[in-house]
């Protein structure tokens, strides 16, 4: 975190969940730069650069899982808190998520609004 803006990267393909987010995090008075990045390659080389203080993933990304994105900032040990947020809920992805080193899992039909935000306030 730096001048008190938490740095935060985004890795979904979803312009609308984008939006989303961000307008979340602002509603809530969460000062915060958010970068965007649509790939597993790209969030691991933006991650390997800026280790921000949260990284917030889907699960279902156009080049690989976000399991495989979460197993490889958890090689870099960095002290980022991991966030899943995805429309697949079922209690398997949300054990494969926790098992591979997410913090919290979240449903992006219910927890954009509220639950994120309350979760970043928490550790931010």
């Amino acid at each position: 975190m730096k001048n008190n803006m938490l740095d935060i990267l985004l890795v979904d393909e979803s312009s609308y969940i984008v939006f989303q987010v961000k307008n979340a995090l602002a509603n809530q008075g969460i000062k915060a730069n958010i970068d965007t990045v649509e790939t597993v390659e790209d969030a691991t080389t933006y991650f390997r650069s800026k280790h921000p203080d949260f990284v917030i993933t889907d699960l279902n990304l156009p080049d690989q899982s976000g399991i495989e994105l979460m197993k490889a900032i958890r090689k870099e040990k960095g002290s980022s808190k991991l966030y899943v947020l995805t429309h697949f809920t079922i209690d398997a992805f949300r054990d494969m998520a926790i098992l591979h080193g997410a913090d919290s899992f979240l449903d992006k039909a219910n927890d954009i609004d509220e639950k994120l935000p309350e979760m970043i306030k928490s550790f931010g």
